[in-house]
Parts: C-alpha cells; sequence; structure tokens
C-alpha cells in the first residue's frame, strides 16, 4: 500500500521521474491551492507523475481570482488558508454558474464531523483529510474530473437514484447532482442555490430525524430532470410521522413554538427547515408515512392551479 501522504512529508517525487499511465489523457490542469510549500510542491510532483499540469497558489483569494481569470479542471483546495479560508472559497466557486462545474476536492487536517458537512454543504465534490493515501488522492480527482466531463458533454443521466449508509458519501453525491443543475436546466444561479439549501436540509433530517442518526439505516435520493421542472425525492427508512402534525417543527401560525418542545425531546436547534425549505421550491410534499418528501422546481415558476 502506498505510504500516506502527510504535511510533514517533504516534497520528493521527481514530475519527471514516472510517466503517466499509458492510455490516459495528459494535460489537465490542477490548481492546488496550499499554503504550505512543502505539502503543495508534493502535491504538485504528485499529481505531475500521472500526466496532470498542476498549478499552486498559496491564498484563497489568490485561487478565486486565478479560476476566474484562467479556470482548471480541478480544484485540490485546503481549509486553513490565509485571507479566505478553503470552504468561503469553494463556496464562491460552487455558486457561480461560470465556475460550478469545476471539481473541487477539499484535503485538509481539519477531520470532525462538524468540518466535513460543512465543507460538503457549500458544495465541495469530494473530502480527503491528511494524512491521505496518494492512491486514493488520484482516484478521487480521476472520477470527479471524469464526471465533469460526462457533464459537460451531456452524457450524465437525467433520472438518478442512490441509497447510501454514510451521510457524508450520500452529501457529496448529491452534490454530483446539484452540480448537474447548472448544465442540464435553465435554471438561474440564485434557483439552483434555493434547491440546493432545499435538499441538503430534507437529507438531513431524514438521517437525523427519519433515521435517527442509524447507520444501519439507509437515506435515498432520486433526481429527475424532465423538460419542464426538476424533481427531487428523499426517502428514509424510519418509522415515518404524522406530516400533518410535526410539533417539533416551525410553522406558519407560530414559528417559534416548537422551540422548547425541541429542547425537551432533545433535538438541535432548528426545526424551520421544513418551513424554509417549502418557501424554496414550487411544490413541497410528504407521503402518507412521513419518510418520503418531494420537491420540484418548474422552470417557468410555480405550475398553474
Amino acid at each position: 500500500m502506498a505510504q500516506a501522504v502527510s504535511e510533514e512529508l517533504p516534497s520528493t517525487v521527481s514530475p519527471s521521474a514516472t510517466p503517466a499511465p499509458a492510455g490516459r489523457p495528459r494535460g489537465d490542469r490542477i490548481l492546488v491551492v496550499e499554503d504550505d510549500a512543502d505539502l503543495g510542491g508534493l502535491l504538485c510532483d504528485l499529481l505531475a507523475t500521472e500526466g496532470y499540469d498542476p498549478v499552486r497558489v498559496d491564498d484563497g483569494a489568490e485561487a478565486v481570482r486565478r479560476v476566474a481569470a484562467d479556470p482548471p479542471d480541478a480544484v485540490v483546495l485546503d481549509v486553513m488558508l490565509p485571507g479566505l479560508d478553503g470552504f468561503e472559497v469553494c463556496q464562491r466557486l460552487k455558486f457561480r454558474r461560470e465556475t460550478n462545474a469545476i471539481p473541487i476536492l477539499m484535503l485538509t487536517a481539519l477531520d470532525d464531523a462538524k468540518a466535513r458537512r460543512t465543507g460538503l454543504r457549500v458544495g465541495a465534490d469530494r473530502y480527503l483529510t491528511k494524512p491521505f493515501e496518494p492512491d486514493e488522492l488520484l482516484r478521487e480527482i480521476r472520477e470527479t474530473l471524469e464526471h465533469s466531463r460526462q457533464a459537460a458533454a451531456g452524457g450524465v443521466h437525467t433520472a438518478i437514484q442512490f441509497q447510501m449508509h454514510s451521510d457524508g458519501r450520500l452529501r457529496e453525491q448529491l452534490n454530483d447532482m446539484l452540480s448537474e443543475l447548472f448544465v442540464q436546466t435553465p435554471l438561474s444561479e440564485e434557483d439552483v442555490g434555493r434547491i440546493r439549501y432545499a435538499v441538503l436540509e430534507m437529507v438531513q433530517n431524514a438521517v437525523e430525524w427519519g433515521n435517527r442518526n442509524r447507520q444501519d439505516l439507509e437515506v435515498s435520493v432520486s433526481y429527475e430532470v424532465t423538460r419542464d421542472a426538476v424533481k427531487f425525492v428523499v426517502t428514509d427508512q424510519g418509522e415515518g410521522f404524522n406530516p400533518t402534525h410535526v410539533p417539533h417543527a416551525a410553522n406558519e401560525d407560530d414559528p417559534v413554538a416548537h422551540m422548547g418542545i425541541r429542547e425537551k425531546l432533545g433535538l438541535r436547534d432548528g426545526g424551520f427547515g421544513i418551513l424554509i425549505s417549502k418557501g424554496m421550491v414550487d411544490e413541497f410534499k410528504y407521503n402518507d408515512a412521513g419518510n418520503q418528501v418531494t420537491l420540484v422546481k418548474h422552470f417557468g415558476g410555480r405550475k398553474p392551479g
């Protein structure tokens, strides 16, 4: 197994030491955003041996400027950066149509669940922690580049369903699908941002409330683009609930009445997800069992009648 790469390792790989593997396309340009010179050099050398064309910058603001001026094929992005941190850089790039399709792989020493959720929520395609395996990094880059090429060529299916145990991996794949909205639909950046929020919020509800954070239960997300609309269906494997009576969630008549109930139940602060998400899409409905929610956005605005 390849040796794990950490921030302490020196840059020892020569860009010309190993030719690119036979049959691999050469020349995909990768922007490496890393303020540690040794690790940044090591990453660039590793990418160069695989036939990529790496370029390094060492701060977040410069990364945003560089991508806007000369977009790379992918970005390897550290989180702890001077100036703009990696989360802010990722959000600025992913929430703009011109740069949304560029794959971003966040590479950081932050390994806690909150950091991972933040990285994926702002649109990162993948999230790896240091130390990492070089083969894993290269595999993730190849997969995200291939996905990007398929989307640009119109080869990505417009009807997708997947089931995952891991909340983190589910969010990664969901971000892939949300990125396709910029390519597959006429939706505006604002509309895509709203849909992203609503769907991610419903996935979080499915994991935390529907499945009660049980890792043996799955959440499935189906995504369909038609000529007139985009539809997401989020389903959990929990016991369900009565969608017409949700005392732990905010409601339009009394948005804060649920806060005391959530405190008694030991739930996290919040409960506004359903109320807010309803305002983000044109159609929002639960099934009778309360373990499946459907969100629809029509391209021409809210469907009449």
